[in-house]
């Protein structure tokens, strides 16, 4: 993995590294372009946006921290290893100096400024450089980019800096901005993601790159987030219409081999060796690790209680070695350097805010229906429990907890519910009894340091 920690005055151009996936145009690495002869042609462009999906890759983002926040935060794991600043998360004692958040919000910004410079290049670079529509899908790859990055910034931080513009400038009037309203900033989602429906293709050109029915999965998704019922029940329709479907078998979403699958709509691509994958072997048990030592993200036994008899989703979801639960969901460790991809949002996941969003509007029926296709998929009977509005919502989102169970979505569910809700959630699988300020992280105190208008 790499470490894209670059000053803000780095034209973006100065750290792209080659695609994330076999699928994605073979480019060479770009390590000292000038701006003055880079933005000049269409490989320019796509070596701009390869560097944007590049930025989700590390560690300090969807390679690892977000599981982190996702699952550990939440009740569904320990934070295992022997990390410190992996504890503090876990038991809600994190301060403004822990490195897991301060790093994360380095890297969050780092995609943001690239996503901000190919919206900036490409936006100003002439049409008839490119084949007929490619401009548009790669500006609707970078608003797409931007606009996931800033969802995870407001669910984790809330009010943060809302920057829009490529930097170019160490004017301290231009770099250092003050935290914005958390409406303004779901305002920009929300924008961002509707640019990029309209611009992204209907079908990705290759393996891992973004469409319309992505944009239209995270609106739903945002949507959902502010209780917005009506325009989830909208987005979610119009991702039913994309071609997406649940696997027969809920172990095939996890075969390397079938990867890129029919219900995955948006995941992390990862090729191995170089553009390796570094969680699977920080999570798994050998002999699907190549080395043994203390795994992270150990699944809470409250976790592993939580899935019916006969749910086929429980042997794939964690495994039990020698006393000692793993995740397994991820299958290859290899030396740290995993082709395993890390699945961000896949059609499951629609049904089941679709159906939360029906139930909400009354349309219980409809939800029920949803709810049970998820259910079926897994070896379990139709839902059976009372249909009223209340027990429905609980059944949908006990759902969504072991369908979903170790895919980084558990804290954002909680969070959504309410403190009362997560603080249950969490004192019930670990006897934590979460502080009041702990649905947010701390801002980095060294980003508190170099601008002071973050106080």
């Amino acid at each position: 993995m790499r470490y894209l920690y670059k000053t803000v005055l780095l034209l973006i151009i100065a750290g792209l590294f080659n695609a994330c996936s076999d699928d994605f145009l073979d480019l060479s690495p770009v390590t000292e372009i000038a701006s003055s002869n880079f933005w000049q042609t269409q490989d320019d462009a796509e070596a701009g946006i390869i560097g944007c999906y590049d930025a989700l890759q590390p560690d300090s983002y969807y390679g690892f921290d977000l599981y982190t926040y996702g699952e550990v935060r939440a009740d569904n794991c320990f934070a295992g290893g022997d990390n410190p600043d992996n504890f503090a998360i876990d038991n809600f004692t994190e301060n403004s100096t822990n490195g897991n958040i301060t790093r994360t919000w380095r890297q969050i910004y780092f995609a943001i400024g690239r996503a901000n410079t190919v919206l900036n290049r490409v936006g100003q670079m002439d049409e008839a450089v490119f084949d007929e529509g490619k401009k548009d899908n790669i500006l609707g790859e970078a608003y797409f980019l931007r606009a996931l990055h800033y969802f995870n910034l407001v669910r984790l931080w809330g009010s943060v800096p809302l920057v829009l513009e490529e930097t170019t400038s160490l004017d301290p009037d231009e770099i250092k901005v003050g935290r914005a309203p958390v409406s303004d900033i779901y305002t920009q989602i929300i924008t961002d993601f509707e640019l990029a429906q309209q611009l992204l293709p209907a079908q990705p050109p290759v393996s891992g790159r973004l469409s319309k029915g992505a944009a239209e999965a995270f609106l739903a998704k945002v949507t959902l987030t502010q209780d917005d019922y009506e325009a989830v029940v909208t987005w979610t329709e119009q991702v039913m219409g994309r071609g997406y479907r649940l696997l027969e078998t809920f172990d095939h979403l996890f075969d390397q081999q079938n990867k890129n699958n029919d219900e995955v709509i948006f995941s992390i691509q990862y090729t191995g060796a170089a553009e390796g994958n570094v969680f699977p072997e920080l999570v798994l048990p050998t002999p699907e690790a190549s080395f043994e030592f203390v795994k992270f993200n150990t699944p809470t036994p409250n976790s592993a209680a939580q899935f019916e008899a006969g749910d086929a989703r429980e042997a794939t979801s964690y495994v039990e070695r020698n006393g000692t639960l793993y995740l397994f969901k991820w299958r290859n460790g290899e030396a740290f350097a995993s082709a395993d991809h890390n699945v961000v949002m896949r059609y499951a996941d629609v049904l089941l805010m679709r159906a939360e969003a029906l139930n909400q509007l009354g349309r219980t029926s409809e939800a029920v229906e949803l709810l049970d296709q998820v259910r079926n998929r897994a070896g379990l009977d139709d839902y059976d429990g009372p249909q009223t509005r209340e027990a429905l919502d609980a059944a949908i989102f006990q759902e969504r907890r072991v369908e979903l169970m170790y895919e980084g979505h558990r804290w954002f569910d909680l969070i959504r519910k309410g403190f009362e809700v997560t603080r249950q959630a969490i004192s019930t699988a670990k006897g934590i009894d979460i502080p009041g300020n702990g649905m947010l992280f701390p801002i980095p105190q060294e980003e508190i340091d170099r601008n002071e208008n973050l106080n």
